[in-house]
Order: C-alpha cells, then sequence, then structure tokens
C-alpha cells in the first residue's frame, strides 16, 4: 500500500482504486491571519462610510455652489440698478449746477442780487 501524504490520494495495490479522501481543512488555509474576519468587516464599513460621506459632501457643495451663483447674480442685479440710479442723479446734480437753474431757483425764493451798498469786500 502507498499512501500519498500530500492529502490528495490514496493508493491501494489490491484493487488499483484511487481514493480521494476528504480533505481537512487545515488551519493556515481557513485563517491566515487571527481576526481576519474582522478586518474585513471593519474595511468594509469604513468603505461604505467614505462612500456615504463623499456622495453627501458632494451634495453639499453643490448646493453651495448653487446659493453662491444666486448671491452672485443678485448682487449683479442690484449693483447695475444703482449704478443707473446713480447716473441719474450724477446727471440731475449737473442740470441743477447750471447757472440758469439757479436763477429760476432764486426767483422761487425771492432772492434778489445784492445792491451796490450792501456788497462788503475784504
Amino acid at each position: 500500500m502507498f499512501k500519498d501524504y500530500s492529502g490528495g490520494r490514496i493508493m491501494i495495490s489490491g484493487r488499483n482504486k484511487i481514493i480521494t479522501p476528504r480533505r481537512k481543512r487545515s488551519i493556515l488555509t481557513s485563517e491566515l491571519i487571527p481576526g481576519t474576519r474582522l478586518v474585513w468587516k471593519t474595511v468594509s464599513a469604513m468603505l461604505l462610510l467614505t462612500l456615504v460621506i463623499g456622495i453627501s459632501s458632494t451634495v453639499w457643495y453643490g448646493l453651495q455652489v448653487k446659493v453662491a451663483l444666486d448671491q452672485i447674480g443678485r448682487g449683479k442685479e442690484t449693483n447695475n440698478t444703482l449704478y443707473n440710479e446713480n447716473k441719474l442723479l450724477v446727471a440731475q446734480r449737473d442740470l441743477m449746477l447750471t447757472t440758469d437753474h439757479m436763477k429760476e431757483a432764486a426767483k422761487k425764493l425771492r432772492l434778489v442780487s445784492p445792491s451796490e451798498n450792501q456788497l462788503r469786500y475784504r
């Protein structure tokens, strides 16, 4: 009788049958490092957590960009409105500083030019 100690085959010389016995699980094949299953569970939990945080932060960042762009748009709109009003006020001020307009305003307020004896020179 010849026995192969690798665990694969047993040869019997009487009938020439090859029997493949059930292999015994060795300690090395089932678990290379103690706690391997715990390590894999921990790694998978960390990957899942990273995935959730990554997706949620991407969505949050997108919303923040959208809000910022809306604020920039509102700011530009307000700036244009104020710029147009400023142009109108500058034009109105220039119109009010003309000599003819001042004379008309003085007549409405009943202001008259001073006479010669009212003038003082220093």
